[in-house]
């Protein structure tokens, strides 16, 4: 396929950059087929048990989280523009990403932070932001468990069960952005902590 091509399909079917997607395959582990295979006698108990393989149902998971990752990549704002858009310096960003209370994801050599986790505060050159209030202590404990960035992000932004506002529930960024209590958040990364041990 031309490369124009695939670029006019990334933007038309994605709004996506080439770059965004080579940042996204990347954050895949290389595809080694013979590193996970099962016995025969392992391979018949899941084919029994409906557990068949679906290279179509891995094909569309693939595709969504690289588009899932891509677009992390495509509205994350660099370092600088964190720094200039928070009112802090380089060093300070530097700090709060090793602590935890910025959310950064790698982008080649450099890191990024995902646009999710701020709110504009003034949208002229440059942009002014702020980070979601509550965020910097849901950050923490989230980002310790060492979740895969979509996963993060998909915590940030599905609308939970438990966390509603006029009977709806809503995503976590929803609740802080609301002005609600932080504690169901933590609340609710303990939850999963519990279930995942």
């Amino acid at each position: 396929m031309p490369t124009n091509k695939l670029d006019e399909l990334l933007l038309d079917r994605f709004n996506l950059r080439r770059a965004d997607l080579i940042a996204a395959l990347e954050m895949f582990p290389a595809h080694r087929p013979w590193a996970a295979t099962l016995t025969d006698q392992e391979a018949r108990l899941l084919d029994e048990a409906g557990f068949g393989e679906d290279p179509e149902a891995y094909a569309a998971i693939a595709t969504d989280v690289t588009t899932h990752m891509a677009r992390l990549y495509s509205t994350a704002y660099t370092a600088g523009e964190v720094s200039q858009g928070l009112g802090v310096n380089d060093s300070r960003v530097r700090q709060r990403r090793l602590a935890r209370t910025l959310w950064a994801i790698k982008d080649g050599g450099r890191w990024v932070y995902p646009a999710l986790q701020f709110e504009i505060v003034d949208r002229h050159d440059p942009v002014k932001l702020k980070l979601v209030r509550g965020l910097d202590e849901v950050l923490p404990a989230l980002l310790s468990r060492e979740l895969h960035p979509t996963a993060v992000a998909g915590f940030l932004m599905t609308p939970q069960h438990e966390l509603r506002i006029d009977g709806q529930p809503k995503s976590v960024r929803e609740w802080l952005l609301h002005g609600e209590s932080v504690q169901p958040v933590l609340e609710l990364i303990q939850i999963g902590e519990w279930a995942a041990t």
